[in-house]
């Protein structure tokens, strides 16, 4: 289990266990498969990659409420191989796969305002691996980003015939992300840190009524972040040039099909 998902556990716990005595609790625990867009470009806006695909998951959630305020905490995590299209450093294409993994936690608070409104506030850190396969024209990547967020929005809650409606929408300011790349032992590893970045978050969620233990959820993510500062490379030692992450956006759609409890 990484850091992430350890800090996101024990903070479920905390609020399962500490507080049921005296507040309304609720976990829940789900499957889920996330269809994950991500494009570079470079900086005359031409696109430099894209890869995209489906993965599968899991996700875990708690939750508590006293009053007006409702606190809650999730994890989750999906992996799987997606498409590669890009261009190698000689500006051929190429075509190829990557491995991928996401793992994030979050814990955040509601404040319920009038007809179903509340005010949304939540922290998510995230770490994010992709090992780009090499092909004839390039050698493989290995990169492991790591992320915090902060998330501020709105949700309303209803409850027509059908069950419990719910929808949520949110901005997302993103602190610099720490980028670490491996270039298959061809150069030396090297670590830098991209700019700030932003985005939305949008969500909705059912509760069926006839089977209101049961909740799906379909969430929609979009981040933007600009193109980061040269960082140098090195080649056993020796500079041997600089690197970059370039600007890319972010996009996911995610649907969770969970059990509550």
């Amino acid at each position: 289990m990484t850091p992430i998902l350890r800090t996101a556990y024990a903070a479920a716990l905390y609020l399962l266990l500490g507080q049921a005595a005296h507040a309304q609790w609720q976990a829940g625990i789900g499957i889920g498969t996330r269809a994950v867009t991500h494009t570079e470009y470079d900086t005359s806006g031409r696109r430099l990659v894209r890869e995209s695909g489906w993965l599968p998951g899991l996700a875990l959630q708690a939750g508590y409420r006293a009053g007006d305020l409702a606190w809650f905490a999730g994890a989750d995590g999906y992996r799987g191989d997606i498409d590669y299209r890009g261009r190698s450093q000689a500006g051929v294409g190429a075509a190829s796969t990557t491995a991928t993994r996401f793992t994030a936690g979050r814990i955040g608070a509601t404040y319920a305002l009038a007809y179903g409104m509340s005010l949304l506030a939540a922290v998510e850190a995230e770490r994010w691996r992709r090992d780009i396969q090499g092909t004839g024209n390039a050698a493989g990547l290995q990169e492991v980003y790591r992320s915090r967020r902060l998330m501020l929005g709105a949700s309303r809650a209803w409850q027509p015939p059908v069950g419990q409606l719910a929808s949520d929408a949110a901005a997302v300011l993103a602190a610099p992300e720490r980028l670490r790349v491996g270039f298959s032992g061809l150069l030396d590893p090297t670590a830098f840190a991209t700019r700030r970045g932003h985005g939305v978050r949008l969500g909705a969620a059912l509760r069926p009524a006839a089977a209101p233990s049961l909740e799906v959820r379909g969430q929609y993510d979009w981040i933007k972040t600009p193109r980061s500062a040269d960082a140098p490379l090195s080649y056993q030692g020796q500079l041997a040039g600089t690197v970059a992450q370039p600007e890319h956006i972010r996009q996911a759609f995610t649907i969770t099909l969970s059990t509550l409890f």
